[in-house]
Protein backbone atom coordinates (compact mmCIF):
# COMPACT_ATOMS: atom_id res chain seq x y z
CA UNK A 1 0.00 0.00 0.00
CA UNK A 2 2.83 2.39 0.81
CA UNK A 3 4.56 1.65 -2.50
CA UNK A 4 1.66 2.84 -4.64
CA UNK A 5 1.51 6.13 -2.69
CA UNK A 6 5.20 6.69 -3.31
CA UNK A 7 4.85 5.85 -7.02
CA UNK A 8 1.78 8.05 -7.37
CA UNK A 9 3.61 10.96 -5.80
CA UNK A 10 6.64 10.44 -8.05
CA UNK A 11 4.52 10.30 -11.20
CA UNK A 12 2.52 13.35 -10.17
CA UNK A 13 5.69 15.37 -9.52
CA UNK A 14 7.21 14.21 -12.80
CA UNK A 15 4.01 15.17 -14.64
CA UNK A 16 4.10 18.70 -13.23
CA UNK A 17 7.81 19.05 -14.02
CA UNK A 18 7.27 17.99 -17.65
CA UNK A 19 4.38 20.43 -18.10
CA UNK A 20 6.63 23.23 -16.84
CA UNK A 21 9.42 22.02 -19.13
CA UNK A 22 7.09 22.09 -22.15
CA UNK A 23 5.99 25.65 -21.29
CA UNK A 24 9.59 26.77 -20.75
CA UNK A 25 10.76 25.43 -24.10
CA UNK A 26 7.75 26.98 -25.83
CA UNK A 27 8.67 30.40 -24.43
CA UNK A 28 12.47 30.29 -24.31
CA UNK A 29 13.68 27.38 -26.39
CA UNK A 30 16.35 24.92 -25.29
CA UNK A 31 19.99 24.24 -26.05
CA UNK A 32 19.83 20.81 -27.68
CA UNK A 33 22.46 21.00 -30.44
CA UNK A 34 20.91 18.37 -32.75
CA UNK A 35 17.17 18.81 -32.37
CA UNK A 36 14.82 21.74 -32.82
CA UNK A 37 12.74 22.96 -29.88
CA UNK A 38 9.59 21.33 -31.30
CA UNK A 39 11.15 17.86 -31.05
CA UNK A 40 12.01 18.45 -27.40
CA UNK A 41 8.53 19.80 -26.72
CA UNK A 42 6.96 16.70 -28.28
CA UNK A 43 9.25 14.53 -26.16
CA UNK A 44 8.06 16.34 -23.02
CA UNK A 45 4.46 15.90 -24.23
CA UNK A 46 5.01 12.14 -24.64
CA UNK A 47 6.37 11.99 -21.08
CA UNK A 48 3.24 13.81 -19.84
CA UNK A 49 1.02 11.24 -21.57
CA UNK A 50 3.09 8.40 -20.10
CA UNK A 51 2.87 9.77 -16.54
CA UNK A 52 -0.88 10.24 -16.89
CA UNK A 53 -1.24 6.62 -17.96
CA UNK A 54 0.84 5.45 -14.99
CA UNK A 55 -1.23 7.58 -12.60
CA UNK A 56 -4.45 6.21 -14.11
CA UNK A 57 -3.23 2.62 -13.76
CA UNK A 58 -2.31 3.05 -10.10
CA UNK A 59 -5.56 4.78 -9.23
CA UNK A 60 -7.63 2.19 -11.08
CA UNK A 61 -5.79 -0.70 -9.48
CA UNK A 62 -6.03 0.74 -5.96
CA UNK A 63 -9.58 2.09 -6.43
CA UNK A 64 -8.64 5.62 -5.44
CA UNK A 65 -9.64 8.89 -7.11
CA UNK A 66 -7.35 10.49 -9.65
CA UNK A 67 -5.31 13.38 -8.27
CA UNK A 68 -6.19 16.85 -9.55
CA UNK A 69 -2.83 17.07 -11.37
CA UNK A 70 -4.05 14.32 -13.69
CA UNK A 71 -6.57 16.75 -15.17
CA UNK A 72 -3.98 19.33 -16.20
CA UNK A 73 -4.41 19.65 -19.96
CA UNK A 74 -1.95 17.75 -22.12
CA UNK A 75 -0.08 20.23 -24.30
CA UNK A 76 -0.79 19.97 -28.03
CA UNK A 77 1.65 18.41 -30.46
CA UNK A 78 4.11 20.83 -32.03
CA UNK A 79 5.81 21.00 -35.41
CA UNK A 80 9.11 19.17 -34.88
CA UNK A 81 10.95 22.01 -36.64
CA UNK A 82 9.61 24.73 -34.33
CA UNK A 83 12.23 27.07 -32.90
CA UNK A 84 11.24 29.32 -30.00
CA UNK A 85 14.40 31.36 -30.07
CA UNK A 86 16.38 32.35 -33.14
CA UNK A 87 18.95 34.27 -31.04
CA UNK A 88 21.30 31.28 -30.81
CA UNK A 89 22.67 31.86 -34.31
CA UNK A 90 25.18 29.00 -34.15
CA UNK A 91 22.50 26.46 -33.22
CA UNK A 92 20.03 27.75 -35.82
CA UNK A 93 22.70 27.65 -38.53
CA UNK A 94 23.69 24.09 -37.56
CA UNK A 95 20.07 22.90 -37.70
CA UNK A 96 19.39 24.64 -41.01
CA UNK A 97 22.60 23.81 -42.83
CA UNK A 98 24.05 20.67 -41.27
CA UNK A 99 20.72 18.92 -40.59
CA UNK A 100 18.80 20.62 -43.43
CA UNK A 101 15.79 21.43 -41.27
CA UNK A 102 13.18 23.89 -42.44
CA UNK A 103 12.67 25.71 -39.17
CA UNK A 104 9.50 27.54 -38.19
CA UNK A 105 8.79 29.99 -35.40
CA UNK A 106 4.99 29.61 -35.36
CA UNK A 107 4.31 29.40 -31.63
CA UNK A 108 1.82 26.84 -30.32
CA UNK A 109 -0.73 28.16 -27.87
CA UNK A 110 -1.41 26.18 -24.71
CA UNK A 111 -4.17 27.01 -22.25
CA UNK A 112 -3.33 25.17 -19.05
CA UNK A 113 -6.56 26.39 -17.41
CA UNK A 114 -8.77 24.52 -19.87
CA UNK A 115 -9.75 21.17 -18.36
CA UNK A 116 -8.93 18.16 -20.44
CA UNK A 117 -9.33 14.44 -20.02
CA UNK A 118 -6.61 13.50 -22.52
Amino acid sequence: MKKYKSDLKSYTEALLERVERWKYINDNGCTDPQWADGSNMNLARNHIIYYKRCINEICSKECIPLPEEYYIPTPPPVDNNYMANYNDKKRVKRLKIDYQMKLTNKKTEYDDTQLNLF
